[in-house]
Order: C-alpha cells, then sequence, then structure tokens
C-alpha cells in the first residue's frame, strides 16, 4: 500500500478515500460557483497536491528572498498548523526571514487585511500552503512536485497520497519539481500530460552547511561523512531527508518515528538521543522543522544534535521561475489599480 495508512487498515482507507473524493468533488463545485476574495495585492500561492511535505517552506523563502531582491516587501499569509502562531512552518519563516510580516490563520483574508493595516509598506502577499485555500484570488498559482514522491498516480488520501486528483494539476499556472537530482524527463512528461505543460523549473535542496543546535557552531557537510547517524525527522516525507544523509554520511543507524509537525518535550529528546546512542550513532541529524522546537528545550545530550542548513539549488528554469514571479507582480498590480 503506498498511501499513510499501514495494510490492515486498506479496507477502512478505500472507503474513507471514496468519501474523500466525493466532499473534494462537491467542494471544487463550491468553489467555482463562488467568487474568490480580492484582498487588494498581488498573490503569489505555493502549494501542493500532496499530503506531506514537498519543500513549501524553502521554496516560499526562496520567492521572498527572490521578490525582497527586485524592491518588494512580501507578506507570508499562511494557516499554520492548526492555526497556531507557533506552528513549526511560522517559526521556521520568522526564524529563515528575520523580520518578515506573517499573517497566519485559517481565515487568511481576513489575517491579510490586518496585517496591512499594521504594515503598509507590504505589496505583494505569498500564499504558503495555498493551492487548497481557493477563497482567495491569486495571480500565480506554483504547484510542487517532489521527485522522491510524486504520488500523481496515487489514490486520494488516506488510501494514497494525493490531496485531491492528479488532474487539478490543470489549474497552476506553473510546476516545479524539488528534491530532484537531475531534471527527470519521464517525471516531466507524466506533469506534462496531467498540467498540459512542462515543468516550469526542477530544483533540489541542497545542504550548504550543518549547524550545532547546543553551541551553534557550523560545520561543512563533509564532517557527516565519518559519521553513523541517526535521523530525527517530524515531516511529511521522511524518507527524503533519509536518503540524502545516507549520501553524506557513513551509515544511517537510527530513524526515529515521528508523525508530521511532531511536538516535542524534553523527555522525548532525551529518550530519542538514549535511542541514538544504544543504535550506536556519533550525531543526531534533524530537520530544520524539528530544530525550532527542540533548541529551546536546553536538553543537553551526549551526541551531538545538528541540522542541516538548505538552500534552493535550481538545475533548470531559475530565470523562468523569476519571470514568473515578475509577471504575476504585474498582472496584479493592473488588477488592484482598476
Amino acid at each position: 500500500m503506498s498511501g499513510p495508512l499501514p495494510n490492515w487498515m486498506r479496507p477502512l482507507a478505500t472507503a474513507a478515500s471514496v468519501g474523500y473524493g466525493v466532499a473534494i468533488r462537491a467542494r471544487s463545485r463550491r468553489l467555482e460557483d463562488g467568487l474568490a476574495l480580492d484582498c487588494g495585492l498581488p498573490v503569489v500561492s505555493v502549494g501542493n497536491i500532496t499530503a506531506g511535505g514537498t519543500g513549501k517552506t524553502p521554496l516560499t523563502q526562496w520567492i521572498v528572498r527572490a521578490l525582497q531582491a527586485v524592491g518588494h516587501s512580501p507578506m507570508i499569509a499562511l494557516r499554520g498548523h492548526k492555526g497556531a502562531e507557533n506552528a513549526d512552518e511560522v517559526l521556521e519563516h520568522r526564524a529563515g526571514l528575520p523580520g518578515i510580516v506573517l499573517a497566519v490563520g485559517a481565515d487568511r483574508a481576513q489575517r491579510i487585511a490586518s496585517m496591512r493595516l499594521k504594515n503598509s509598506a507590504c505589496d505583494v502577499v505569498v500564499l504558503d500552503d495555498g493551492f487548497q485555500h481557493r477563497q482567495l484570488r491569486r495571480d500565480c498559482d506554483i504547484v510542487l512536485i517532489d521527485s522522491t514522491r510524486p504520488a500523481l498516480s496515487d489514490d486520494l488520501l488516506p488510501l494514497g497520497w494525493l490531496r485531491e486528483p492528479a488532474l487539478s494539476l490543470r489549474r497552476a499556472t506553473a510546476v516545479i519539481v524539488t528534491r530532484a537530482l537531475k531534471v527527470d524527463d519521464e517525471l516531466s512528461d507524466q506533469i506534462t500530460k496531467l498540467h498540459g505543460q512542462a515543468p516550469l523549473a526542477f530544483c533540489q535542496h541542497s545542504w550548504t552547511g550543518l549547524e550545532g543546535i547546543e553551541d551553534g557552531a557550523v560545520h561543512e557537510v563533509s564532517w557527516l561523512k565519518r559519521k553513523r547517524v541517526a535521523v530525527w525527522a517530524g515531516i511529511g516525507n521522511p524518507r527524503a531527508i533519509v536518503e540524502q544523509t545516507e549520501s553524506v554520511a557513513a551509515a544511517v543507524v537510527d530513524v526515529a518515528r515521528l508523525v508530521d509537525h511532531a511536538s516535542w518535550n524534553a523527555p522525548k529528546v532525551a529518550r530519542l538521543a538514549q535511542r541514538a546512542e544504544q543504535a550506536g550513532a556519533d550525531a543526531i541529524l534533524v530537520t530544520p522543522k524539528d530544530w525550532i522546537k527542540i533548541a529551546p528545550l536546553g536538553v543537553k545530550t551526549a551526541l551531538p544534535l545538528v541540522r542541516p542548513r538548505l538552500a534552493i539549488e535550481f538545475l533548470q528554469g531559475e530565470h523562468e521561475v523569476r519571470e514568473q514571479l515578475a509577471r504575476a507582480i504585474r498582472v496584479g498590480q493592473s488588477r488592484c489599480h482598476r
């Protein structure tokens, strides 16, 4: 079974997937009949059609920096896990983009309006995880496909990984393939058949260094070369970071079983650190999403805890992505100034 639930739950997952499909189609018809709200600013949406991580947070931050580099003042609008101001994506954005304006909440139009009153310089909204949030009008809909788990031929949740049918890609302005080691012609053809156009870009999440949680020391990625590593990854697709760790470390000896958006406390850190020691690990690698919640706990561990510093590196299409963003801003500004 390819979905998020274990095999023994397949009969239940099958029935739930059918029900989910009915609800998705009804919601789609309802949204098509209604009018999307205009927030009064150009809107660039970054989203996906699968459950779990596709790299939305680092790509959203790359887009924000790209817009800032040409003189814009972006605001990020996101629901946040369970609508919380201290959700991991919110904390990641605050840490990765100091001073960024964040509009957090389920009613994104209302939160954007509220934040605009306090931050009049903001001239564009970047919608994080916005493809399914169709209540808000946008000028560019970017959908991310994770090359390590495209899931384009999967079933709907919870039998498969799809949040909505793969043909929903037709709604997207552009598709970007993330976590790509190469330009994959077969995946590109599959996306073209569903979306109507080839992927706009292929990019990967490169590691530019490793930062120690306790001391803040920064190591070269090669620091892992001779180390046996335990991986803590409370993200939707932990396989991607495990495989990336395997490619640079001597071995991955332990992978903690964590749910997406995993919560952390001191006893849990201590327990998993002891387990990593027993597995023979020399170091523990945690994702940036987990690091943001573990670091404030101040737990001392015998093994060094490190997190990778991430950067988006384009294999193909960076210029086209920048052009797409500029086009979306022009269209949005024209719409807002009518």
